[in-house]
């Protein structure tokens, strides 16, 4: 798990960005975190409410060939 601001975004972040009190940053790392957590928690929630609209026998399938 990324811990600080720049593995989490996989780059330096700007300027004003990096000049925020340890403390800031700190707390910006965590909302992140947090967004991306309930980003991946819809995104799943969408997939599964999608596929639950195409017929049974045909699931396994449509879901192989979407998940890869």
């Amino acid at each position: 798990m990324a811990d600080s601001l720049e593995e989490l975004l996989g780059a330096s972040p700007p300027a004003g960005v990096a000049a925020l009190p340890e403390a800031d940053r700190a707390r910006l790392v965590a909302i992140i975190r947090a967004a991306r957590r309930n980003q991946a928690a819809d995104l799943e929630a969408s997939f599964h409410a999608t596929v639950k609209h195409i017929p049974f026998p045909l699931r396994g399938v449509v879901r192989k060939a979407l998940l890869g």
